[in-house]
């Protein structure tokens, strides 16, 4: 009984270190995310927003992310963020002219876009499944960010929204996995904070 013990314990220990990542090992990651947090917070940000119907597309905080395995359970490289939102404002209101209620509509039309290229390191955790890639991750980068306002067509200003988060730095934690269907290609997925909060990726290895 004692043997049998011995060597459960042998066999779960050799499977929990079991790992299908390794040093030397190079990672092309593209990935989508949600939500798409600027256009989230932009009735709560723009002013103009305020009133108004509103009506707004973008794109989710996507991007590409490169990591190579320095060692068997750590590994660094870039990650690039990239996201946008188009927002049309339409305002109306009445007013009394040659002695007639007229309607009178002003449209605004609101373009933002952020840029996060990130410095990033990944700690790669044991799995049961060779296949599976765990890791936390950690990334210091720049921030930049870019937004114009038009009225009906025309700019009226490129400045940042005092209202938003203006730092020219950005930063992000998160937890991720990846599962490698085939030697080269892997889905996964991550839960962070500092960009996409969920986050969808397909991984290339060479």
């Amino acid at each position: 009984m004692k043997l049998f013990g011995a060597l459960f314990l042998c066999v779960f220990y050799n499977l929990t270190w079991a790992q299908g990542v390794y040093r030397g090992s190079f990672f092309c990651n593209g990935y989508t995310g949600y939500p798409n947090l600027m256009a989230v917070s932009i009735p709560l940000s723009e002013p103009v927003a305020a009133n108004g119907t509103l009506d707004y597309k973008g794109i989710a905080p996507s991007g590409l992310r490169f990591m190579y395995m320095v060692a068997d359970d750590i590994s660094v490289g870039v990650d690039l963020i990239y996201s946008a939102v188009n927002a049309n404002i339409l305002q109306s209101d009445s007013a009394f002219y040659n002695g007639q209620w007229q309607i009178l509509s002003t449209n605004y039309s609101i373009q933002k876009k952020q840029f996060r290229p990130q410095i990033r390191m990944d700690m790669h955790l044991n799995s049961l499944d060779p296949n599976l890639d765990q890791y936390i991750g950690f990334a210091v980068g720049s921030n930049y960010k870019f937004r114009k306002v038009y009225q009906d067509g025309l700019l009226i200003s490129q400045d940042n929204n005092p209202n938003d988060i203006n730092v020219p730095i950005s930063l992000r934690a998160c937890y991720g996995f990846r599962y490698f269907f085939d030697y080269n290609f892997a889905l996964g997925g991550e839960l962070g904070i500092g960009g996409p909060i969920f986050q969808l990726a397909f991984t290339y290895r060479i």
